[in-house]
């Protein structure tokens, strides 16, 4: 079974490379393509779609605004299975500030060169406290494309979907700092799990899974 991974804001391939799946699991990897300037997420989606072999069966699995992704792929494609991690599926699972965040644009008020710039702050966002995370992390955003960048983060704050896949699994860490557990997620919930936990807790990621892939 082919399952396809795509990474979250700000991050690539590279943040998967700690999982470990069943061996009847084909492992591919989804890579960001150049925006157009005033792109949808629908016609986005539509072209990244070129990427995956819709001749056999296969599963979406995203992080983070991958995870966005995933869901918006799984309303014209037919996986038989779409899985987010650190991710949300309604707006009703997101925390009132962060909505308001995104009403006052408060990504706007940051040049591109602060936010892609790898510091203490950005670290702990994303969880990772390690010499090997954080030199992973200063290498991806170092190498992100602004653009890309700032067109995602408009459409992952402005994303307001009602829809839900029939085959579908949410993971989400317990001490996630930038989409934070929400009690309306339902998810299974990795204790301590930060937003990057798929690399960080890359054993317990693989372990459930490896448990519940086309369960």
């Amino acid at each position: 079974m082919n399952i396809y991974f795509i990474s979250g804001l700000g991050a690539d391939k590279r943040i998967f490379q700690k999982l470990k799946l069943p061996a009847e699991f084909q492992i591919h990897y989804l890579d960001w393509v150049p925006v157009f300037p005033g792109e949808s997420i629908k016609n986005y989606c539509t072209r990244l779609s070129s990427q995956i072999d819709q001749s056999v069966p296969f599963i979406l699995a995203g992080v983070s605004f991958g995870g966005v992704i995933a869901i918006e792929l799984s309303r014209f494609l037919s996986p038989v299975q779409t899985v987010i991690i650190s991710s949300f599926c309604f707006k009703k699972e997101v925390s009132k500030l962060y909505i308001f965040l995104g009403k006052i644009r408060i990504f706007s008020l940051f040049p591109m060169s602060v936010l892609l710039k790898p510091n203490t702050i950005i670290f702990r966002l994303f969880g990772l406290y390690n010499p090997e995370g954080k030199k992973l992390l200063a290498e991806i955003l170092s190498e992100t494309d602004p653009a890309f960048f700032r067109w995602a983060v408009r459409q992952l704050f402005s994303w307001d979907n009602h829809w839900k896949p029939a085959s579908f699994l949410h993971i989400h860490g317990t001490a996630d700092k930038i989409l934070p557990y929400h009690r309306n997620m339902e998810a299974i919930k990795v204790k301590g799990g930060e937003h990057l936990m798929v690399y960080s807790k890359a054993g317990e990621i693989s372990a459930i899974l490896g448990e519940k892939l086309l369960r």
